[in-house]
């Protein structure tokens, strides 16, 4: 991970007089409380949603609506995947706070091309090769038309390192998905490769705080 970094000129006392050097002034690090969207149909129906825009059912908004009651006091921007069911979770923490929504696409789900919503049944009948290499555990290769574990962390990082360059010192509430909430935490702990699915996937309405989170090292 590259560092999150900005440059500043500062006057090098020099007697040659030497132009002026540039020297790292490092951003504030970022508070970041991160969620998982309310339950859809297909999160019910346990089948592939990714790039698929699904709504909130009832039981989705009821845990949009106890994620927003129960959020800490200190935040101070809220961000979401532009994903439908992220922004309608989104919404109602923007209600309760009086904060708009920065919607940053660095944070969509992942997209699973021809498996998307699919069961795990399905894809099995329908792709027995894939299915049998667990492709979507492999980190560079996919289902046709689907993102490969490796872009989706490489761009969740993008968006953990845009946010800490705008967003330094702030309390930043992030709405996204399941496979997102997989990438933070790989990329805040990190893991190697082989432990990316060591946990298990985060809940729908879900919470988790990561504190003074500082973009340094790379993956």
């Amino acid at each position: 991970m590259v560092p999150a970094a900005d440059y500043a000129s500062i006057e090098a006392r020099s007697p040659r007089g030497r132009a002026p050097r540039k020297m790292p002034r490092m951003s504030r690090p970022i508070h970041l409380y991160l969620a998982r969207h309310g339950e859809t149909d297909l999160n019910v129906q346990m089948r592939y949603q990714g790039s698929t825009d699904m709504p909130l059912n009832e039981l989705g908004w009821t845990q949009a609506q106890m994620l927003a009651q129960r959020l800490p006091p200190d935040i101070t921007r809220i961000v979401a995947s532009p994903l439908l069911r992220a922004q309608q979770t989104a919404s109602l923490a923007s209600q309760a706070r009086g904060l708009p929504i920065l919607t940053m696409s660095e944070f969509r789900e992942r997209d699973f091309g021809v498996f998307e919503t699919l069961t795990h049944e399905e894809t099995q009948a329908r792709y027995p090769e894939l299915y049998a290499r667990k492709v979507v555990m492999q980190w560079d290769e996919a289902p046709a038309g689907a993102e490969t574990i490796r872009e989706v962390v490489a761009r969740v990082q993008a968006g953990l390192q845009r946010l800490e360059a705008e967003h330094g010192g702030e309390s930043v509430l992030l709405v996204a998905h399941g496979f997102v909430a997989r990438a933070v935490r790989y990329l805040v702990k990190r893991w190697p490769e082989t432990d990316f699915y060591l946990e298990p996937l985060m809940g729908n309405g879900e919470i988790h705080h990561y504190p003074e989170l500082r973009w340094t090292a790379a993956v």
